[in-house]
């Protein structure tokens, strides 16, 4: 029998839950309350019976879902709402697409550092990863040259992620084509994770017509740029046909079907997007601004690339042992999570920063008292 483990980042979160009372690493945008949500629309969810939604998901859900991402993106195709699957959160539609189409000695090709399941998963299943490491030196930024380098007649899938979690890098419109031609010159299977792709509060070229191409998938979710995580849909995109089939059937025999009140309010949230969305792209802006400023009064504890989109980024930490044991150390002394950048697979004296929450500069009275209180080593 195998041996099931916490994915490392909550394992590390988890051991700290009686010391935490805030975090700093957290990956969501900031939450509505029930009560804010149905100010949209409180008819759309008492109507709703409470039985089994379909398999596939909520037929007026799914619409909603591409209609959402037609309008992020520039697809020459028109995407209809048989295109997209829910699922309970991204987590079990990224697992379903890996089961799908991945086999013990396949390749596939992932940005490293990363959210930990995109590589745990893959290895778990004796696939081989070719990670493509993004480096501070660099500002955290990926070319189609570094793509080019590993993709090859083995590679059975591009995983992409972006905003990417946790540097806060982009792909934009440029690379993302050039990264599509790349995986049709190979005829493997391409993978956008874009739980935070509307988190684009500069305004940047983050459009992508992955969708055009019949060996794609694009997944988003609920809990990220929208900050609804206690609403627990995620969902898949694609145009094949087959692969859909496939995922409904992997769903079926695990989750069998979402609850129909979380889709119901997984519908109005994309119903009312523009409105939540500003607002949460603003509070990220706002809290941009507030990081970059304590970064200009500790220059020599601390160091950072801000995100160019999305909610999280990773912070250096100068002149400490290790950032495990310097992020213990703050956890206890002060109740602030931070999350040491190895749960992500980079080692180094990062940790991830999460953007998001209203309670944002609270939190950084206490971190940056912290930082006066305690000297460097």
């Amino acid at each position: 029998m195998s041996v099931l483990r916490l994915p490392k980042h909550i394992a590390y979160s988890q051991g700290l839950s009686n010391e935490v009372t805030k975090s700093l690493s957290d990956s969501t945008a900031q939450a509505l309350t029930l009560g804010e949500l149905l100010q949209f629309s409180v008819n759309d969810i008492e109507a709703t019976p409470l039985q089994y939604s379909p398999v596939q998901g909520d037929a007026l859900l799914r619409q909603e879902i591409v209609n959402f991402h037609q309008q992020l993106n520039c697809h020459s195709d028109t995407l209809e709402a048989d295109n997209a699957v829910t699922f309970c959160g991204a987590q079990e539609a990224l697992s379903a697409i890996y089961q799908a189409l991945l086999k013990a000695g396949d390749e596939i090709v992932v940005l490293t550092p990363s959210y930990p399941s995109l590589v745990t998963m893959a290895k778990s299943k004796g696939v081989v990863v070719r990670e493509i490491a993004l480096s501070a030196d660099n500002q955290w930024q990926v070319n189609i040259e570094d793509f080019t380098k590993v993709v090859n007649e083995k590679t059975q899938l591009i995983v992409l992620n972006s905003p990417h979690n946790p540097t806060g890098s982009i792909i934009d419109s440029t690379l993302a084509e050039q990264v599509l031609q790349l995986a049709q010159r190979y005829q493997c299977y391409l993978l956008s994770d874009d739980v935070s792709q509307a988190s684009n509060y500069r305004g940047l070229t983050l459009a992508h017509g992955y969708l055009d191409y019949s060996k794609s998938i694009v997944v988003g979710v609920m809990s990220k740029s929208f900050g609804l995580a206690g609403i627990r849909i995620g969902w898949a995109v694609t145009p094949n046909k087959a692969l859909l089939k496939i995922l409904i059937a992997i769903k079926a025999v695990n989750s069998i079907c979402c609850s129909k009140i979380d889709e119901a309010l997984a519908c109005i949230a994309l119903k009312n997007s523009h409105a939540i969305l500003s607002r949460n792209n603003e509070i990220i802006s706002d809290n941009i601004k507030l990081f970059s400023a304590l970064v200009l009064r500790h220059k020599k504890r601390l160091s950072w690339y801000p995100p160019q989109a999305g909610i999280l980024a990773l912070v250096e930490v100068k002149n400490i042992e290790t950032m495990t044991a310097w992020s213990n150390a703050l956890a206890k002394k002060t109740g602030i999570l931070t999350l040491p950048s190895e749960l992500f697979g980079l080692q180094g004296n990062y940790f991830r920063l999460g953007l998001g929450q209203k309670s944002f500069a609270q939190t950084l009275v206490k971190f940056e008292r912290y930082l006066l209180e305690t000297p460097p080593c």
